[in-house]
């Protein structure tokens, strides 16, 4: 993982000094509940039509001077309904999200920031989808329990009238929760430059990176805010190279991880937030490296011939592969709604309604607009005890694969999942 020359400049920046700070600890918890109803797919057919587990998740948020880090005691499976039993399948990891020395050297006639460490870097500017979280990528729109770990990075930036300039080394590499042959195929480590800018309303990023996996990629993005109620913002990532799960040349192989050839990302959306606290945000993403409609469309007939015999079937189940791809299909919309209650209620003068300030609504719905397939999640979070020194939310999630039957969402097996969280800080 070539991290020996990092840990060395770790060492080295501590020898600057630093203000005395007292420790810091912020701790957050959450336990999770879900419950998984599933579906046949033309890959797959599962072996229950119901599973349910509770997850459990302690982090602790620890600050001494210029040092930071985020630790999390993550527990899989407390309970698990299939095979049953409390405590019997649990799987607990102790995981380093982030670990970094964040502060300020004078070079010369400059004054540098640098960031050294484990810690997350994401430039995207969207919501849905984010084309230039290109180091460690996030899970995309997850429910329940979801633990996010940095990249190990070294930064040097410096600011101008103007924005920013950055200096990056990345590696991915370092990992300590479990990792999928397709996640373990794009680790990376690379050096890259990035701009950062403003234009009275507007903000801009152009990045230029080389690492060992894309050869080679160039991305960008543009935010404008139109007015109190509009922003519109866009992102675009193009890369040289690009790995993914490639169709084999005979029916009757497997498919398998390979480096394809060049690949883009691009996604436009806007947001617009109304006095009364509703907030509507939409988006229309291309990501290349998804398989088409018509490659979904023919990976379910090969994989129903393939189904009529035992010794095929396995090989049927190599196409349900493809729902590892960052993007299920190339073309994807977007549309989320939130309700800020608070917003509202202080434009009424009735105070019976008081109550829905501690309730918070949101809605998302994410569309393939080839073969009409819908995943639509609704969130309802109710804030149940708020001291200012520690609080406790209560939370249900429900997710819903509807829409078009021969869609490519209809080829995954949780066909609704409904989850309980009830989660706290103090």
């Amino acid at each position: 993982m070539r991290l020996i020359p990092l840990y060395g400049l770790l060492a080295a920046v501590t020898m600057f000094p630093a203000h005395a700070t007292p420790w810091q600890f912020d701790w957050d918890w959450a336990i999770s509940g879900q419950n998984h109803q599933r579906q046949n797919s033309d890959f797959i057919q599962p072996r229950y039509d119901s599973t349910s587990h509770i997850d459990g998740l302690l982090d602790v948020q620890i600050g001494y001077g210029q040092w930071s880090g985020l630790f999390a005691l993550y527990s899989q499976d407390i309970y698990q309904s299939q095979p049953q039993g409390w405590f019997e399948h649990v799987d607990s990891q102790w995981i380093v999200r982030e670990l970094a020395w964040q502060g300020d050297v004078d070079i010369g006639q400059h004054n540098v920031d640098l960031s050294l460490g484990k810690i997350r870097l994401d430039y995207g500017v969207s919501y849905g989808y984010r084309p230039l979280d290109m180091f460690k990528p996030y899970r995309q729109n997850p429910i329940g329990l979801s633990v996010e770990e940095g990249a190990t990075i070294a930064t040097v930036s410096q600011f101008d009238a103007h924005g920013e300039w950055s200096l990056l080394y990345t590696n991915s590499h370092w990992s300590d929760t479990d990792v999928d042959a397709f996640d373990e195929a794009n680790q990376q480590q690379g050096v890259g430059l990035r701009r950062y800018g403003q234009i009275n309303q507007h903000e801009y990023q152009l990045i230029a990176y080389y690492d060992d996996v894309r050869h080679g990629a160039l991305g960008g993005s543009w935010v404008s805010v139109i007015g109190d109620a509009w922003e519109f913002h866009s992102e675009a990532l193009w890369q040289h190279k690009s790995i993914g799960y490639a169709w084999p040349n005979s029916q009757y192989q497997s498919v398998e991880i390979k480096e394809q050839g060049n690949a883009w990302q691009a996604l436009a959306g806007f947001t617009y937030t109304s006095m009364g606290g509703h907030s509507l945000i939409g988006e229309y993403w291309y990501d290349s490296r998804a398989w088409s409609h018509n490659e979904w469309q023919q990976a379910k007939r090969r994989a129903n011939t393939l189904q009529s015999s035992p010794l095929t079937a396995p090989i049927a189940m190599s196409y349900a592969q493809g729902l590892n791809h960052y993007n299920l299909t190339q073309h994807s919309l977007m549309l989320h709604w939130s309700w800020d209650a608070e917003a509202w209620l202080q434009w009424q003068s009735n105070t019976h309604w008081h109550w829905l300030s501690d309730i918070t609504p949101k809605l998302d719905l994410l569309i393939a607009p080839q073969d009409g397939g819908v995943i639509a999640t609704q969130w309802l979070t109710y804030q149940w005890i708020d001291t200012g020194e520690a609080s406790v939310d209560l939370e249900f999630t429900a997710r819903f694969l509807t829409g078009n039957s021969n869609s490519a969402y209809a080829q995954i097996n949780d066909h609704r999942t409904l989850v309980f969280t009830i989660k706290g800080k103090f």
